[in-house]
């Protein structure tokens, strides 16, 4: 993603802001309305909803995502992205587990951690450029 693209896109705290224990349930809904029938949905396509992109915001934003990320990498994370918001209880009911995401350094890897004590999910991606690490309100209207 370059640089300016990242200027314009939501950071890291927007992205981890959409999955916390608070907004787990708007994610889904959100989900719910942006996936396929076969459940999967574009990457970078529920932060782009979440945040009330415009159409043009959300292809530059989805483009970046498809530059930076190769399509397995991509799927690897929303297909966790995916378990976690359609997690059921033991009564079948819906209860999507918080999940957070990490950008780290080192060989191109996607790893994720469950902890079962919140519960929630990590999942830390290696080698690839993270977003910008202020949120995208307080970058608005900056040059």
């Amino acid at each position: 993603m370059a640089i300016v693209e990242r200027k314009k896109a939501p950071g890291r705290p927007d992205i981890n802001a959409q999955f916390t224990a608070h907004n787990i349930r708007k994610t889904l809904a959100d989900y719910k309305e942006v996936m396929k029938r076969d459940g999967d949905y574009t990457f970078g396509a529920l932060t782009a909803k979440f945040y009330h992109l415009d159409e043009d915001q959300t292809k530059a934003w989805e483009s970046g995502l498809s530059k930076e990320y190769p399509k397995d990498v991509q799927d690897e994370i929303k297909r966790n992205i995916i378990h976690a918001l359609t997690h059921k209880d033991h009564h079948g009911h819906e209860h999507p587990i918080p999940l957070t995401m990490k950008w780290s350094g080192g060989a191109r890897a996607v790893a994720v951690t469950y902890n079962p004590s919140g519960p929630s999910y990590k999942i830390e991606i290696f080698g690839y450029l993270s977003p910008a690490a202020s949120p995208l309100a307080g970058r608005r209207g900056k040059k």
